[in-house]
């Protein structure tokens, strides 16, 4: 059921969704994750739905597909060592 003047803009499970919430919420979206709460060993595989206003939906996903599109570096502690 559609939400008036929110969009969804992410569907997966509920810790990714938490995740592209938190995320969003950095960037000063305001957002909504919708979804049941059941949790398994300390993690919640359940499906949920990320939500925004409608205005900000084109500009959340960009920020999605940006944070998609980024290679993460590895930090000086996971850089492989040289052969000196």
């Amino acid at each position: 059921m559609p939400i008036k003047d929110w969009t969804i803009i992410y569907e997966g499970q509920r810790i990714q969704a938490d995740l592209v919430a938190a995320a969003l919420e950095a960037e000063g979206f305001e957002v909504q994750v919708f979804g049941d709460n059941a949790y398994g060993v300390g993690v919640d595989l359940t499906a949920a739905r990320v939500l925004v206003p409608t205005g900000q939906a084109s500009a959340a996903r960009r920020v999605i597909v940006e944070a998609e599109s980024k290679q993460v570096e590895p930090s000086d502690s996971e850089a492989p060592e040289k052969d000196v």
